[in-house]
């Protein structure tokens, strides 16, 4: 049985604390429970604590950031990577490059809020689709 978008836990992982709060705001206006960190070491705090349904994931931020953030939960739990989304000003080029093919979705910034929430809800259906 598919969960409700009250059931479903999304972690923001970003270090701008405006996006942060933007991001936050824009999930859970669609229903969802967010959790947030500021940067990688925090969010992989939070992922030994709760398997969430999406990671919404900024790329540069200090002390261990989204390219290592994804290089830790790939080599951890690779079925976790369908559960990432990435914003980031990084070209896709650059991302792809340094990420050699693990799948995750992209999101450039400055995004539009709704395609975020769009994109969200897409992963998460997409994952209560396959399992």
């Amino acid at each position: 049985m598919p969960k409700s978008a009250g059931q479903c836990s999304v972690l923001v992982v970003e270090d701008d604390a405006a996006i942060r709060r933007l991001v936050r705001m824009v999930v859970q206006r669609e229903g969802y429970r967010v959790e947030a960190a500021a940067d990688g070491v925090e969010a992989v705090l939070r992922l030994g604590l709760t398997d969430y349904d999406v990671i919404v994931l900024d790329l540069m931020m200090p002390n261990l950031d989204g390219f290592a953030f994804i290089e830790t939960v790939n080599a951890a739990d690779p079925a976790r990577m369908r559960k990432i989304i990435v914003t980031s000003a990084v070209s896709p080029a650059v991302i792809n490059e340094r990420m050699k093919g693990v799948p995750f979705d992209v999101i450039p910034k400055p995004f539009d809020v709704y395609e975020l929430a769009q994109r969200v809800r897409a992963c998460v259906e997409a994952q209560q689709t396959a399992d």
